[in-house]
C-alpha cells in the first residue's frame, strides 16, 4: 500500500539521520554566513557516513549511483544544496514523454522531497525499478529517473510548511467487497450442484484455483501503474481457463470416474475463467461493471436451484464463463506497455501460491466444520480489506509524528494486533447472529475456531502486503496437512494465529513496514 503520506516515511529519518535542523517544523535552516571549514567537513562526513548506512538499511545496498558530481553531493549528504540565501537550487531539465506522467502522479510526493535518494524510494514503493524505468520510461535506471524527476521546478517547495498529519479514516466503502466477492463462487456453486459430483469437486477445484490467481492477477495490474496493462491481464485469463479445464477434467475423472470428465471439465473451465475476469475487474476498482457482470449467470444459477436441469445449468454455465469475460476484455481495450509473456507473470507468480495454500486450508477447514460457519469469512472479506488498509494507515501517520523505531513500534505493535484481534471478534459475532438462522451451525467448535482463524486471516493479509508471503505460504500449507491428518479445527486456528505472531512482530521492528 502506497500514496502521498505513505511515502513521508522515507523522508522523515532521512532528515532526521542527516541532523538537518528544523525538523520539527518543516522549515530549512539558515546557512551559515562564515562557516568553519574544518567543523563543515567533519559534518559532512558525519551526514554521508548517516545517510549510507540509511541506505544500506533500507534498500539493501551501500553503493551509490553515477550522478554528476553537484547531486552525488546532495544524495550523500541527505540535504540539499542552498545558496546564500537559503533559497534551494533549481536546476531545469527536460523528461522524457512518458516519465512526465510518472512526475504528475509524483507531484506531490517530490514538493517534499529532500534528495533524490527520497524519489527513488516513492518509485520502488510504486513498483517502478530498474528494469520497468528503463524499458518503458526512457529513463537509464531508478537513481537517473529519480535525478530527472528532482531537477524539476517546485522539489522540496511544502518543506517551508508545517506537515501536520490528519487522523486515518475507516475506509467503509470497502466493506461492500465482501458481498461482492460472494457472486461468483455462489453461481458457481449452484449451478455444479445440479451437474453431479464430478461438477462439484471440479468447482471446488476450480474456486482454490481462483482464490491464488487473483493475486497473481492483481500484481500485474500494478507492475504498470499508471496505465492498464490489458495484453498482459488478458494473458491471466487465457491462463485461468487452460488451468480450469485441465484441472477441472482430471479432478473429476479421479473423483467420479470417466463419465464425468466433459462435465468436470466444463466447468472446471467456467468457474476458473469468471474467477480470473472477477481478478481483473477489481484490479482495475471496476465494481459496477463487476456487478453487472455476475447478475445474469447468478440469476440463472437461481433458477437451476429452483427447477434444477441439465439443460438449464449448461446454460448458466454457459454465461458465467461469457459475460464476466467479456465485461473483463472490454475493461482491458487498452493494450498498455507490458508484454504478454511469462517474465511479466514470473515475480507475481508466488503470490498464487500464497493464495492456493490459503485456500487448501480454508477447504480442508470446511470440510471439517461444513459450508455455513465459513460463511462470515466470506461475506467479511471487504472488512478484510479495508481493516488491513486502515491498520496501514495509522503506521504511516505515526511515522509522520514519530522519530524512532521504539516509538513507532509503540504504535505498530497494537494497532495491527488489536486490528486483528478485533477482526475476529466481529466474524466471532456474526456468526452468533447467523446460528440463531435455521442453518446447521454449532457453535460448540465453530465459534473458537471462527474468531481466530479470522483474526489470523487479517495478521496474514497485512504480512502479504509487507511482501512476507514465504513464510505464510508454508504456515498455510502446514495448517491444511494438519487438518487433513486429523487435527482439531479450534487448534487448527491457534496455533496458525500463533505462528502468525513471530512474523509480525519482527516486520513490526523493520521501519519499511510503516511507509
Amino acid at each position: 500500500m502506497s500514496g502521498p503520506g505513505s511515502r513521508d516515511v522515507v523522508r522523515d529519518r532521512l532528515i532526521k539521520v542527516t541532523g538537518e535542523a528544523g525538523v520539527e517544523t518543516g522549515i530549512l535552516p539558515p546557512v551559515p554566513l562564515q562557516p568553519d571549514p574544518q567543523a563543515a567537513a567533519a559534518q559532512r562526513e558525519s551526514q554521508q557516513s548517516a545517510a549510507r548506512s540509511l541506505h544500506q538499511t533500507m534498500f539493501g545496498t551501500s553503493a551509490q549511483p553515477p550522478l554528476s558530481s553537484l547531486h552525488t553531493s546532495v544524495m550523500e549528504t541527505g540535504v540539499r544544496s542552498t545558496t546564500s540565501t537559503g533559497s534551494r537550487l533549481q536546476l531545469p531539465g527536460e523528461l522524457p514523454d512518458r516519465l512526465r506522467e510518472v512526475d504528475l502522479k509524483l507531484a506531490s510526493e517530490r514538493t517534499r522531497a529532500v534528495d533524490i535518494e527520497e524519489i527513488a524510494a516513492y518509485l520502488e514503493a510504486d513498483g517502478l525499478g530498474d528494469e520497468i524505468l528503463r524499458d518503458r520510461y526512457g529513463a537509464k535506471g531508478l537513481f537517473d529517473a529519480a535525478e530527472m524527476l528532482y531537477r524539476q521546478k517546485g522539489t522540496g517547495g511544502a518543506l517551508d510548511h508545517i506537515n501536520v498529519a490528519s487522523p486515518a479514516t475507516f475506509p467503509w466503502t470497502m466493506l461492500l467487497r465482501g458481498p461482492l466477492y460472494l457472486l461468483p463462487g455462489l453461481a458457481g456453486l449452484l449451478i455444479a450442484g445440479a451437474l453431479g459430483k464430478g461438477a462439484e469437486i471440479a468447482f471446488v477445484l476450480a474456486a482454490a484455483y481462483g482464490w491464488g490467481w487473483t493475486m497473481t492477477v492483481a500484481g500485474v495490474r500494478y507492475a504498470e501503474p499508471f496505465a492498464v496493462p490489458g495484453r498482459a491481464l488478458r494473458l491471466t485469463l487465457l491462463i485461468s481457463a487452460g488451468a480450469g479445464l485441465l484441472g477441472g477434467g482430471l479432478i473429476a475423472l479421479w473423483a467420479a470416474g470417466p463419465q464425468a470428465v466433459l462435465l468436470g471439465t466444463l466447468v472446471g473451465g467456467a468457474v476458473a475463467l469468471s474467477s480470473g475476469a472477477a481478478g481483473v475487474l477489481l484490479s482495475l476498482s471496476q465494481l459496477g461493471q463487476f456487478a453487472g457482470a455476475f447478475a445474469s449467470p447468478l440469476l440463472a444459477a437461481g433458477i437451476v436451484m429452483a427447477v434444477p436441469s441439465v439443460p438449464a445449468a449448461l446454460f448458466a454455465l454457459a454465461l458465467l464463463a461469457v459475460v464476466p469475460t467479456l465485461t473483463a476484455l472490454n475493461a482491458t481495450r487498452a493494450p498498455g506497455t507490458v508484454n504478454a509473456d511469462l517474465a511479466t507473470l514470473r515475480p507475481y507468480l508466488p503470490h498464487a501460491v500464497y493464495g492456493w495454500s490459503m485456500a487448501a486450508a480454508f477447504v480442508a477447514l470446511s470440510v471439517r466444520l461444513g459450508t455455513w460457519p465459513l460463511l462470515p469469512v466470506i461475506l467479511g472479506a471487504g472488512l478484510l480489506e479495508a481493516s488491513v488498509w486502515y491498520a496501514q494507515e495509522r503506521l504511516q501517520i505515526a511515522a509522520r509524528t514519530h522519530r524512532t523505531l521504539a516509538e513507532l513500534r509503540r504504535v505498530g505493535v497494537p494497532t495491527v494486533l488489536l486490528g486483528a484481534a478485533g477482526y475476529g471478534v466481529v466474524l466471532g459475532a456474526v456468526l452468533v447472529v447467523l446460528s440463531l438462522l435455521p442453518l446447521p451451525i454449532g457453535l460448540d467448535t465453530s465459534l473458537v475456531t471462527i474468531t481466530l482463524y479470522s483474526a489470523a486471516l487479517m495478521l496474514s493479509s497485512w504480512l502479504a502486503n509487507q511482501r512476507r508471503t514465504g513464510i505464510l505460504t508454508v504456515i498455510w500449507a502446514l495448517g491444511a496437512a494438519a487438518l487433513v491428518l486429523g487435527l482439531s479445527p479450534p487448534l487448527f486456528a491457534l496455533l496458525t494465529l500463533l505462528a502468525m505472531l513471530v512474523p509480525a512482530l519482527q516486520t513490526l521492528s523493520d521501519p519499511r513496514s510503516y511507509r
